[in-house]
């Protein structure tokens, strides 16, 4: 789950995308948005996903503030979803520094009272060489929640094999799809009437 911001405003100021993907089968939901808040995440949560689909076995998102909020922690705990961040905010992934809140703008914070410069620029250079460290720290954890979503969706799955003369649909590729349809253009093309086993999976 993420958030896609800023989009030119809309009727009822709707300027942000709320969006959730499935890692399996890429079903998007997305829900626009005046504000970005825990309780319109919490909400997105609950009737666009949950009452539609199922209690979820995990969620993954960034750590931005409206996923690590308390009330929605404990709103996913009651329902037994696990919540897996990224561990990283989507700003120190792109800047490698955390971000300057706006109430720091205009009233001195700790950071502000102990910043140096000569230290900031040693530690922003150092900062800049881990960078790719943690985008790929993020890459990785991501991609260990992929896995593990794998493992558990193909244990639920039957293989299939098929007989001469049976009817199928076969899938097109991206080679075999009409551009001019785009996005819309059919996945499956058929039916075609199985001629010959060729064993493996081949037919």
């Amino acid at each position: 789950m993420d958030i896609l911001r800023p989009f030119p405003p809309a009727k009822g100021q709707l300027k942000f995308l709320l969006v959730a993907i499935d890692y399996f089968t890429k079903w998007i939901e997305a829900c626009p948005r005046a504000r970005i808040t825990a309780e319109n995440v919490q909400k997105f949560t609950w009737k666009s996903i949950i009452c539609r689909f199922g209690i979820l076995h995990s969620l993954v998102t960034d750590n931005g503030r409206q996923f690590i909020v308390q009330s929605f922690e404990d709103f996913l705990r009651e329902l037994g979803v696990k919540h897996l961040p990224t561990s990283e905010t989507p700003y120190r992934l792109t800047f490698g520094t955390d971000a300057m809140i706006p109430v720091e703008v205009r009233k001195t914070s700790h950071r502000q009272r102990v910043f140096d410069n000569e230290q900031n620029a040693r530690e922003a250079a150092i900062n800049l060489d881990l960078n790719d460290e943690l985008r790929e720290k993020a890459r990785i954890h991501e991609e260990a929640c992929k896995l593990r979503a794998s493992r558990r969706y193909n244990t639920q799955v039957r293989p299939r094999s098929f007989r001469v003369d049976d009817l199928v649909w076969r899938l097109l590729g991206e080679a075999r799809r009409d551009s001019s349809e785009g996005k819309l253009a059919p996945n499956w093309d058929g039916p075609f009437r199985v001629m010959e086993d060729l064993e493996n999976g081949a037919y």
